[in-house]
């Protein structure tokens, strides 16, 4: 079996950030790591959240991060949609480029990455049914996820949504992983040398490949870090020690539990 490369991203202190916002919040995309983003109220406190992003996102690749960053906003759009509750439809302008077979095998290989991650996250979950009531709400796409394992359940039926934007309709259900790799392999499939770049419109909303796999990364950060969140109040309450967090989100001084996982 060929053993998979090391996962490289090159960044330096700048770091674009594209803004989406209904006027209600604001999401800022981190252009040069797909998947990254902050959320905020306002724009001031979504870029007072980057270098945090940066670090934890290079953390989970096992890179070192920049000292320092340095934000510079390359894109605003006004959206439609309900942006404080982390609905997106922007197609970033970095979206648009063309698509070269080096940046595909790395999107291919982070979302690939970020599917283990999550699955790794979830997996060692003790209290997998355990119920935030705080949590208890509705959104754009019915209850909020209360428990990991609600949480879990979403993000794994959500991936063939990404599929079907790329007009393959799946039934519900499948291993995590085994959707995962449907889903890179229509994307391999779809994916011409240098012209990628082509825009289509699905459900009223513009995608092209790129956005399809970057939204795919992002929808795995953006349920993890409701899943760590659940943990550490799990963990203030008394009723774990401590957890693991494999995509770095929490300090790295945070103690990781000894008990085994279960549901």
């Amino acid at each position: 079996m060929e053993q998979a490369r090391p996962l490289t991203i090159d960044l330096d202190e700048r770091v674009s950030v594209a803004m989406e916002t209904n006027g209600k919040g604001c999401i800022g995309f981190l252009v040069q790591l797909p998947g990254a983003y902050v959320r905020a109220p306002t724009e001031k406190e979504c870029l007072s959240k980057v270098q945090a992003e940066v670090r934890s996102y290079m953390r989970w690749l096992g890179l070192k991060p920049p000292s320092r960053v340095r934000t510079a906003v390359v894109q605003w759009h006004q959206s439609s949609l309900p942006v404080e509750d982390a609905d997106s439809e922007v197609l970033l302008d970095a979206d648009r480029r063309k698509l070269r077979r080096e940046e595909f095998d790395l999107l291919t290989a982070l979302a690939r990455h970020s599917g283990k991650t999550f699955v790794k996250l979830y997996s060692k979950v003790r209290l997998k049914r355990w119920v935030d009531m705080d949590r208890d709400r509705p959104t754009f796409y019915g209850r909020c996820p209360r428990s990991v394992q609600e949480v879990y359940e979403h993000v794994d039926s959500s991936q063939h949504y990404y599929l079907s934007r790329m007009n393959v309709h799946t039934p519900q259900g499948g291993d995590f992983m085994a959707v995962r790799e449907l889903c890179l392999n229509r994307f391999r499939l779809s994916f011409v040398e240098g012209t990628s770049n082509m825009v289509f419109r699905m459900d009223e909303e513009l995608w092209t490949i790129r956005k399809v796999m970057r939204r795919l990364i992002w929808h795995d950060r953006i349920h993890a870090k409701a899943i760590v969140r659940i943990l550490e109040k799990q963990r203030r309450l008394g009723l774990i020690d401590g957890y693991e967090d494999p995509f770095k989100f929490s300090k790295p001084s945070l103690k990781a539990s000894t008990r085994s996982s279960g549901r």
